[in-house]
């Protein structure tokens, strides 16, 4: 037997590398899963041939959810089936499955750079009133835009990007964009953040900046106890006032001190009602008619409104109507009083006894002869004739409120009377209050 020329032993050599991996690639494949992780399947196409998987887990992400379903089918097709979308490209050489990323091409660099958009939109809440200052922002860059005057805004991104619209007081919001060039968002209202706000001066701050400046009332908390006047519905509920009644006569003035005396000659507060300053105190309101109120207690009030609020400012917003059909309320109260105990004093022949004792005691005789002490009997109780028993206090409280697109109204009317416990029944101590108030806004 001669021996094989070598250019022959080249050609049979590389006819058997050809032959190897036309049959490594055209080995089949049988797969069934569903949303399982890529490695996975991978690890169950080694299993079925010859192959074993060699990749870098720094370079390659191989934990995306595929779902396949193929049977008899050609090892190249179903890698292709699963790497190709996926921007991995792989290569079979040497019985192992080679994975690695696909480098980005020139085409496709510049169609990631042609994706920018224009977008254009507007911001509305939910009365279609548009929002001023809404931030339209994309996370995790330094694009952003806010709104103008009309709640309109423009701004250039990616299509795919995600859009977030926020601002204080509303839910935020979130949009990827595709292919659409214009957006038009109506922000919902986030209650529980407005509960976090509060109003001071002219502007809106977070409670969290100034909670140790500032307490808030609410009308439930104001008409718990029914008051005749709004500083006694305070009384209690807010630290650092103090409120002293000048006398227990009902209807009486009060005085307010907002973390002692601020200055020398007049330490009221500054009031300020739905915006508007008062003078003289606010004994004309009802409580009733108060959605709530709000103390400045720092100095720092005195920046809002100046000297005027050396001894705090009292911020009290009333009851206003709200969008819909008309609506009746009627509120009444009715309680009564007593007081809680009486002094132990003298009838007429006791006191008649106590001034002959004073009298001998001093040397004297008697003021009083046993026959005068004897018809003097008990006399007359002027206590019991002074005080008023069950003396009473009832309120009623009438409001209409309702509104429409173009004009919101509360109109109420209120009685209050307030008998005296002592010469009430003689119409010497008693206090009653009417009240008519309307507040409409358009």
């Amino acid at each position: 037997m001669g021996k094989i020329p070598m250019k022959r032993r080249w050609m049979i050599l590389m006819s058997f590398f050809v032959l190897s991996t036309v049959i490594g690639m055209a080995q089949k494949v049988n797969l069934n899963f569903s949303q399982t992780n890529l490695r996975t399947v991978l690890e169950s196409i080694t299993q079925q041939t010859d192959y074993t998987l060699a990749f870098s887990k720094e370079v390659v992400d191989l934990s995306d959810a595929v779902t396949i379903r193929v049977a008899d089918t050609d090892l190249k097709q179903v890698l292709d089936q699963l790497l190709t979308p996926r921007n991995i490209g792989y290569e079979l050489r040497d019985n192992k499955i080679y994975i690695f990323e696909k480098p980005a091409t020139v085409s496709q660099a510049g169609q990631a750079a042609q994706q920018d958009i224009s977008l254009n939109g507007r911001v509305t809440d939910e009365n279609g009133d548009p929002v001023i200052g809404a931030n339209i922002s994309v996370p995790g860059t330094s694009i952003g835009t806010v709104t103008d005057i009309d709640g309109n805004f423009s701004l250039a991104v990616q299509r795919g990007a995600t859009i977030r619209i926020s601002y204080i007081g509303y839910l935020e919001q979130q949009f990827t964009i595709t292919n659409q060039t214009a957006l038009n968002v109506q922000l919902q209202e986030d209650t529980e953040q407005l509960e976090e706000l509060v109003v001071v001066g002219y502007g809106v701050q977070r409670k969290s900046v100034v909670t140790a400046a500032i307490s808030r009332v609410t009308a439930e908390e104001l008409n718990t106890t029914r008051p005749s006047r709004v500083e006694d519905a305070l009384k209690g509920k807010v630290s650092g006032v103090q409120i002293t009644q000048s006398s227990g006569q009902p209807g009486s003035d009060s005085k307010v001190r907002i973390r002692g005396i601020g200055t020398v000659n007049n330490s009221d507060p500054l009031y300020i009602v739905d915006g508007m300053e008062v003078g003289g105190g606010i004994n004309y309101l009802n409580p009733v008619d108060i959605e709530s109120v709000e103390i400045l207690k720092d100095a720092a009030s005195a920046a809002i409104y100046g000297a005027r609020a050396a001894n705090g400012v009292i911020l009290i917003t009333t009851k206003k109507g709200s969008k819909g059909k008309a609506t009746i309320n009627y509120d009444m109260s009715y309680g009564w009083q007593n007081p809680w105990k009486h002094r132990e004093i003298l009838d007429a022949q006791e006191y008649m006894v106590i001034m002959n004792e004073m009298q001998i005691n001093d040397g004297n005789l008697p003021r009083y002869t046993n026959e005068q002490m004897a018809g003097a009997g008990a006399g007359t109780n002027w206590q019991k004739e002074t005080f008023y028993k069950n003396a009473p206090v009832q309120n009623h409280q009438v409001s209409v409120s309702g509104g429409t697109e173009d004009l919101l109204y509360f109109l109420s009317f209120g009685y209050f009377d307030h008998a005296g416990i002592v010469g009430g029944n003689h119409d010497k101590s008693n206090y009653k209050r009417y009240s008519l108030r309307s507040n409409s806004t358009s």
